[in-house]
């Protein structure tokens, strides 16, 4: 499997801690998760599939060890083997949105963000109020009893997308709220660990407004972001690590994009690019990763923050600016964590673009579309950055050193790593405009 060098940041002995513990199945493991739903699996397809990558794995200490989620990943991967599973046990294809059991249709859902937005006005439409209660648990054990852990949570953004955050409770009580201006917004909470055997835990419950975004763009009135304004100068340049413009990404972004030179329509051929080229797939810790924009180009596959991070980068390379947010979606019976971009176009100034979630599976092309310059109301905007200073700073080095979604913990001892403990979150939606679910 390629190896794409040291995060910066990161020992190396730090590095492969994070690397092991992604890359913790063993070929016997995977195997029985194969014959799980391939009981008749061969030893000549789980060789090719291994030799292909579509099962990913590494040498590690002279042992292959496969990716954690590499079963997950060959259904997404391999045409062959997912068809195999289909055949055997009906299993829903890959790729396949609905939820199953609920009556959510994520489609009508869309369409009615759009009739709003005709009848009243492009912009933000069809408020829901949502409650998100988050809890991070540090396992037993994981530092001694009584040393004091520092804990940051996530926390909703407000402006834009969302309005009238409350911050109900938090466990402890005494939390620090970071800036609102803060590009990576945290809750900060401490307190002693708890006796061995038992769980420490911290928790926040917050209400907000989040409302659809539907500004029904006109391809006609859009003009060039102004070449010497400091936006487009931050937005259009290189950022290392995990944005540099190379060569070889340069030389993508102009044969996607060809002649064009209306911006949006310029976003608009990227985004589709992704739908045709990139398959979506877990991915290894984003910190294990030093360029994540390059590890998308070089493998064509990834989650929604390594295709975020390279949409960005291309929109860059073609003079678009473009930059980073992200949270949790809140999608019902689909709620997990989530990243996409931002790119900006005069007279509308800054639009989403969700590269992994891309074209919409209908004949409407309003629908089709939606991802690029919309989106829906159930998200939670925690970024509008990547790889900021927390508030306050860490004094060890983050388990996510670019995204912050899931939460971060320290002790005197160093950082805690997410084998170290877990998260969950639970949410609640109602209506303000029938806008929820």
């Amino acid at each position: 499997m390629p190896d794409y060098g040291t995060p910066a940041g990161l020992d190396e002995a730090e590095l492969q801690k994070r690397v092991r513990h992604d890359y913790r199945l063993s070929e016997a493991e995977v195997e029985a998760r194969l014959r799980a739903e391939l009981p008749d699996l061969s030893a000549d397809e789980l060789r090719r599939w291994s030799d292909s990558g579509a099962l990913e794995w590494r040498m590690l200490d002279g042992e292959k060890r496969y990716f954690n989620r590499a079963v997950v990943n060959l259904w997404r991967l391999c045409p062959e083997a997912r068809d195999r599973r289909a055949a055997h046990s009906g299993a829903r294809p890959a790729g396949d949105t609905g939820v199953a059991g609920l009556e959510f249709d994520l489609l009508d859902h869309m369409r009615r963000a759009l009739d709003a937005a005709k009848a009243t006005g492009p912009g933000y439409v069809r408020p829901i109020r949502i409650r998100l209660d988050y809890t991070l648990t540090v396992r037993p054990g994981a530092v001694p009893e009584g040393e004091t852990l520092r804990c940051w949570l996530p926390l909703p953004r407000v402006g834009g997308q969302h309005l009238d955050l409350a911050i109900l409770a938090t466990d402890p009580a005494d939390a620090t709220a970071a800036p609102e201006e803060a590009p990576q917004r945290t809750l900060y909470l401490e307190r002693p660990a708890s006796p061995a055997g038992s769980p420490t835990v911290f928790s926040a419950s917050y209400e907000f407004t989040s409302r659809d975004y539907a500004p029904l763009v006109d391809p006609e009135r859009v003009r060039p972001t102004d070449a010497s304004t400091e936006l487009y100068r931050e937005y259009t340049a290189e950022r290392p690590p995990h944005l540099v413009l190379s060569p070889e990404l340069r030389g993508l972004a102009s044969s996607i994009v060809g002649s064009e030179a209306n911006p949006y329509r310029k976003a608009r051929l990227i985004f589709a690019w992704f739908d045709r080229n990139v398959a979506y797939t877990a991915t290894p810790e984003y910190s294990t990763i030093p360029n994540l924009s390059e590890y998308c180009l070089r493998e064509r596959r990834g989650d929604c923050g390594v295709q975020a991070m390279l949409f960005i980068a291309l929109c860059r390379a073609v003079g678009v600016p473009a930059r980073w947010q992200s949270g949790l979606t809140l999608l019902p019976g689909k709620m997990n964590l989530h990243d996409w971009a931002l790119f900006h176009v005069e007279p509308y100034g800054w639009l989403p673009a969700d590269p992994s979630r891309g074209f919409r599976d209908t004949d409407d092309e309003e629908l089709r579309w939606f991802y690029l310059g919309g989106i829906d109301a159930f998200r939670a905007v925690v970024n509008d950055d990547y790889g900021r200073s927390l508030h306050p700073p860490k004094r060890f080095a983050r388990s996510e050193p670019a995204d912050f979604q899931r939460g971060e913990v320290e002790w005197s001892g160093g950082n805690l790593y997410f084998g170290d403990w877990d998260y969950e979150f639970g949410i609640e939606y109602r209506d303000l405009d029938s806008g929820g679910a």
